[in-house]
């Protein structure tokens, strides 16, 4: 039973590898989703934006974080790799302008996202973690869908 689930398990992921290829992967673009923060962190859910360039495999951006309701936000500058046709790792490197509470600091995460495809949609969904200027940050998980670009 087992050797079947894992002959399953490697088909299934060599066909959703096999519906992404390099000449369909273009991840530069704007993603929209949200970020969450395991139990202990400021807050659960925020707000998450990126905006990708993506020159082959190297991928440069800007992250924006942000709780619409209380009026705070970051926006932190990224760079990162595709890793295959499936994976990208993605680090912040500095905050450029944020606003916050006294009682919280922003992240400066690391993300390891997969690239999906649902609902005929390009997705990035992953973990993040990260540090801050107190120490380590909670972790917690990204889940971004491509937007359709404005005309």
């Amino acid at each position: 039973m087992r050797l079947l689930f894992s002959i399953l398990f490697c088909l299934s992921f060599i066909s959703v590898e096999a519906q992404i290829t390099k000449s369909d992967l273009d991840l530069s673009g704007r993603w929209t989703g949200v970020i969450t923060q395991d139990e202990g962190g400021f807050r659960s859910l925020y707000d998450f934006e990126i905006f990708i360039q993506q020159d082959g495999k190297n991928i440069t951006g800007k992250s924006y974080v942000q709780i619409e309701e209380i009026g705070v936000y970051a926006v932190m500058e990224f760079k990162g790799k595709l890793r295959g046709n499936l994976m990208v790792m993605l680090d912040e490197t500095r905050i450029i302008d944020h606003k916050k509470t006294e009682d919280m600091e922003w992240c400066i995460k690391k993300m390891q996202l997969m690239v999906k495809y649902k609902d005929d949609k390009l997705h990035l969904d992953g973990f993040w973690s990260g540090s801050s200027v107190i120490g380590p940050c909670i972790p917690g998980k990204i889940t971004l869908t491509k937007a359709v670009p404005r005309v």
